[in-house]
């Protein structure tokens, strides 16, 4: 007779080898768990996942993590993974922003005053706007009829938020719960352990650790660790810190190909790639793109026309780096026929990361693009001020390159970065009609609109199906 069988209170190990058993052996669920200990899953998880690589085993186990007190960065780091469930504490429901990330390069040197100086700079402008702007949105909307004055206050600040947040900046800190499986954790881990920042490095040692002590438990329960042997080899990525490197040398090699007058599209934009000529000069774009500030367009002006041998030559030596259990790299997820280079505010950008169903090839964060300006900012008249500025920002942002990525912790959300959105028709559409809403962040819904307006050139007659909401229609008070 068929049964549903819900299970709880069983470590994440010990669920992960009762799955396996079903692969192995005739026993059900519920005579695998009476029989098995956490020293015989060990034993079994030491042998088989860890031995004989079966890395599905890990699907099966289930790990929930608390990573508090991060750098925006780090969150970043932490979403980015495609098999990834979690929440980031929302800057929109934070009342005040006073903490924020000190590199520890930074950290009792003589950079540490200017550091902290343009952080609470950005904080005090951030408070700044938002009182402004919300000052601004009550002289233009009146309460709505049959509003409560509570609700009218706080979907005008929340308003308000969207602009002064464009202050705000990489360093504020932040926290994320995320719920894995122990394969995903495990990648995750050992991407972050590769990472250029050492502030990722050190929390993927944490979440390493804490995967093998003692977890946060109920009153009066005695769990053991989560994962301690799922996650007991993770190290650093070295297939990733590998190409990292090779793609420096690269880019040296392609300099006869790049025309150097071209790389200034640097404006907010939401641009469909180009067809490529072969699945390699796709892969070759796409690890230029991670590895540069330029805009897709640029690289396959001179991608494009490079000889099959020649990409065919770079993508062998990418893939002569690898060992036997590396995965590939993302830019070798080739073959999409939609692709979109989005240029926009690091802001909206997190939102749009949220969005796991598709490939993202992310460039490095940078001042270089520039920095969006609301319109609000321009219609209470102060854009020469938040544009002096923000110039002045980031001029004392590149007086600290060099410092391990430490200036990359003071670039405002304002400031424009680079992803590769590579996704199916579905994706596409399903990204577009979400993130139009009237309700959503004007900095996402210019993106997407910009990009359904494209994709309708692609596949034209689909017209009077589409849900996009134009940007046209917006309604103030829906939050």
């Amino acid at each position: 007779m068929s049964e549903v069988i819900a299970l709880a209170g069983w470590p994440p190990e010990v669920i992960a080898y009762a799955m396996a058993k079903y692969s192995r052996s005739s026993m059900s669920i519920r005579e695998s768990l009476i029989k098995i200990t956490n020293e015989m899953a060990a034993d079994f998880l030491e042998a088989t996942y860890v031995g004989f690589g079966h890395k599905s085993i890990a699907d099966n186990a289930q790990i929930p993590l608390g990573v508090e007190e991060v750098s925006e960065i780090v969150s970043f780091e932490l979403e980015d993974e495609q098999l990834w469930n979690g929440q980031e504490r929302s800057t929109r429901y934070q009342k005040k922003f006073d903490n924020y990330f000190v590199p520890n390069v930074v950290k009792n040197t003589p950079h540490e005053n200017r550091f902290c100086a343009v952080a609470n700079f950005l904080l005090d402008q951030h408070k700044k706007y938002s009182l402004l702007c919300f000052e601004a949105l009550v002289k233009k909307y009146s309460k709505p009829e049959g509003m409560k004055d509570a609700d009218y206050e706080r979907t005008l600040r929340a308003r308000a938020f969207d602009v002064s947040r464009y202050w705000l900046f990489n360093g504020i800190t932040t926290s994320v719960g995320q719920i894995t499986n122990a394969r995903t954790l495990e990648g995750q881990i050992c991407r972050m352990m590769a990472s250029e920042y050492p502030e990722v490095v050190q929390i993927a040692e944490q979440m390493k650790k804490a995967c093998q002590e003692k977890p946060f438990c109920p009153e009066g329960k005695d769990e053991p660790p989560v994962a301690p042997t799922l996650v007991k080899y993770t190290s650093p990525n070295g297939y990733l810190i590998r190409i990292r490197d090779l793609m420096k040398k690269v880019l040296k090699d392609l300099e006869n190909y790049m025309y150097h007058g071209a790389y200034n599209n640097w404006t907010r934009h939401a641009t469909l790639a180009r067809p490529f000529p072969s699945i390699q000069h796709e892969i070759v774009a796409g690890l230029v793109y991670e590895a540069t500030n330029m805009t897709m367009r640029d690289i396959q002006s001179f991608v494009n026309r490079m000889e099959h041998s020649e990409v065919n030559r770079i993508v062998r030596e990418v893939l002569a780096l690898r060992d036997k259990h590396d995965a590939l790299p993302r830019a070798f997820a080739a073959g999409y026929g939609i692709q979109f280079d989005v240029c926009m505010d690091i802001g909206g950008r997190r939102d749009l990361h949220r969005h796991r169903n598709c490939i993202q090839l992310h460039q490095k964060f940078s001042v270089d693009r520039g920095f969006d300006v609301p319109g609000l900012v321009k219609e209470i008249g102060m854009q020469y001020d938040y544009e002096t500025n923000m110039k002045v920002v980031a001029k004392m942002i590149k007086q600290l390159d060099g410092l391990f990525n430490s200036g990359d912790y003071l670039i405002p959300f304002a400031f424009r970065a680079g992803t590769l959105y590579k996704m199916d028709y579905r994706q596409a559409e399903y990204m577009t009609v979400l993130r139009s809403t009237s309700q959503g962040h004007f900095s996402y819904r210019q993106i997407v609109c910009e990009m359904d307006r494209q994709l309708r050139d692609v596949v034209p007659g689909l017209e009077k199906f589409s849900r996009v909401t134009p940007l046209e229609q917006e309604d103030i008070f829906k939050r």
